[in-house]
């Protein structure tokens, strides 16, 4: 990120791909704090990804996922209803026929049968 600022055109690929690495570390040693920067992280990244770019889609899935993870682990019930309404935006950019609508389409399933 030190290498691409603010207003670095790459800036908003490498916050969501960092994003997805510390999401991943979380997933395989379970320290909160990873999930928590790739919230945080994601969270950026969605705000540097506007309606219309083409890697939103894969801005509000990532976030979405990583909601949802924190919700399991604390059961805040915000993260839950913000990973559902990520999911179901995802959705939207990945119509009939996207390489990635059958993965969209599991996760809002699974978050809305956590509901």
């Amino acid at each position: 990120l030190e290498l691409r600022p603010s207003g670095h055109a790459d800036r908003p690929s490498s916050l969501n791909q960092l994003a997805y690495c510390l999401s991943n570390r979380h997933h395989k040693n379970g320290i909160a704090d990873y999930l928590e920067e790739a919230i945080t992280l994601g969270r950026a990244a969605l705000e540097l990804h506007p309606p219309g770019h083409s890697d939103r889609g894969v801005s509000l899935y990532n976030l979405a996922c990583d909601l949802s993870r924190r919700f399991s682990k604390q059961a805040a019930v915000c993260d839950l209803e913000d990973a559902i309404e990520l999911h179901r935006a995802a959705l939207e950019l990945r119509p009939s026929g996207h390489s990635d609508r059958p993965s969209s389409l599991h996760e809002l399933a699974f978050c809305l049968s956590n509901r």
